[in-house]
């Protein structure tokens, strides 16, 4: 009977992925507060907390930039977090809830971006161990018209599949 709650619940969500980029001017105390800020900002919208990984300082692949007020922020690093959540879906053309949550990342100063998208339940992360492999690869020197060994890491992913019951 309890499942059977359960399944029907899960039926009628949405089920949404966010995840989002601080900037890195925020003192290391106010990470916490301002993921939890976030959580409780989609509990509002109607939405229901699936998980969620609070945010970390990571390098940037890129240099970002972000105005606030009249002040450019150009960054090379920045805490990412992610929040995984569901939002009941009332009819096909309510859209109240997920409106929400975008226009609070868009109006808060301390996202630098955001991505929000359409996902599953289920958690789609493969446990897998990364282990380096090195790899002799040749090259032709043009100046010195010899072959030339490098040594090339590469990762590879060993995976694991664990089967999910539901």
């Amino acid at each position: 009977m309890e499942t059977e709650k359960i399944q029907e619940k899960g039926e009628n969500m949405t089920v949404y992925e966010v995840s989002y980029l601080l900037l890195p001017s925020l003192a290391v105390e106010q990470v916490p507060a301002k993921a939890s800020s976030f959580k409780e900002m989609v509990s509002k919208a109607g939405g229901e907390l699936i998980s969620d990984e609070d945010a970390v300082l990571i390098d940037l692949a890129y240099p970002m930039t972000k105005v606030v007020s009249t002040v450019r922020h150009k960054v090379n690093k920045a805490y990412f977090g992610w929040i995984k959540f569901g939002i009941p879906l009332e009819s096909e053309a309510d859209t109240k809830g997920i409106e929400a949550v975008k226009k609070g990342f868009d109006t808060d100063n301390d996202v630098l971006r955001h991505l929000i998208i359409k996902t599953v339940r289920e958690n789609t992360l493969i446990n897998g161990k990364m282990k380096l492999v090195k790899e002799e690869k040749m090259r032709i020197d043009n100046d010195a018209e010899e072959v030339v060994a490098d040594a090339v890491e590469d990762v590879v992913v060993e995976e694991k599949v664990e089967e999910v019951v539901v």
